[in-house]
This record gives C-alpha cells, sequence and structure tokens, in this order.
C-alpha cells in the first residue's frame, strides 16, 4: 500500500475540453501537469483524475 504523505501521478482530463495528459498528485490533492507548466488552453483550472498509478492498486 501507497504511503498518503507521497505524490504520485495520475490521467487527468479538462472537463472543459477534454484533453487528457498526466498530473502529478500531491497529498493535499494538488494536481500539477507533468511536463508543462498549463495542462490546456482552457482557462478552467479544474481537472479530473482519469486513474491512478499501477502502485496504487490493491
Amino acid at each position: 500500500m501507497a504511503n498518503t504523505d507521497e505524490k504520485h501521478r495520475a490521467a487527468a482530463t479538462c472537463p472543459r475540453c477534454g484533453e487528457i495528459g498526466i498530473v502529478q498528485v500531491w497529498p493535499d490533492g494538488t494536481l500539477q501537469p507533468l511536463g508543462q507548466s498549463d495542462f490546456c488552453e482552457c482557462s478552467s483550472s479544474t481537472l479530473r483524475v482519469l486513474e491512478t498509478d499501477a502502485d496504487e492498486l490493491p
């Protein structure tokens, strides 16, 4: 089982445009796009996590 105090990667999508990418999920729930400063061109900052690392699975 993963330590909940650690960050992990997840697939996420922008609910406005549908763009999909990889984000870093911080212990406080903050999502940070990997490899870019912005996830997409939308002004929406609300991303939705699609799936987590395989390490997170039971």
